[in-house]
């Protein structure tokens, strides 16, 4: 009676022990702080006046020539809004004025996406010199004669051994 206890108990400690699991570790997610940010974003650059915008619609040129010069001077602007109502009340139209801040908005999310891509890609690169290098350590691991030193049986053929599988001669 004793050793039947013993022996369920023996089986109930087993089973328990192959139900048990490490918990899940934590995704970690690497942030990007204020002072990353404000050195991934390129500053604003601006060849081409708000001044010169200004008499350019106070000549008549219409938005999209105003849009067009701004883009080939490749400017960007950062305007608060005050900034933009000021300029508004100068001169500068609400179409030129909102793609002012579409195009910073847009070269900001560039440069964001570009920084997420590079690390994604030395993510990418890393989980393969990981991957490479797990494999090689389990090509190490391998018995080095069970090949042996020719092709499907070489010239002595192939002979059973104690670890399961065949050996050569």
């Amino acid at each position: 009676m004793h050793s039947s206890n013993y022996v369920a108990l023996m089986v109930v400690l087993a089973l328990l022990a192959g139900c048990a699991t490490q918990a899940p570790q934590p995704v970690q997610i690497e942030r990007i702080s204020p002072e990353q940010l404000a050195a991934l974003v390129p500053p604003p650059q601006s060849t081409l006046t708000l001044e010169e915008i200004v008499t350019m619609s106070k000549q008549g040129k219409t938005d999209a020539e105003i849009i067009e010069a701004i883009k080939q001077s490749q400017s960007r602007y950062v305007l608060t809004p005050s900034q933009v109502l000021s300029w508004h009340q100068k001169g500068i139209s609400k179409g030129v004025l909102d793609y002012m801040q579409q195009a910073n908005a847009l070269a900001e999310q560039n440069a964001i996406a570009d920084e997420i891509n590079k690390r994604e890609k030395a993510r990418v690169e890393n989980e393969t010199k990981l991957k490479r290098e797990r494999d090689a350590a389990r090509l190490r691991s391998m018995d080095p004669w069970f090949y042996g030193p020719g092709f499907y049986g070489g010239p002595w053929g192939y002979r059973p051994y104690w670890g399961g599988g065949w050996r050569y001669w």
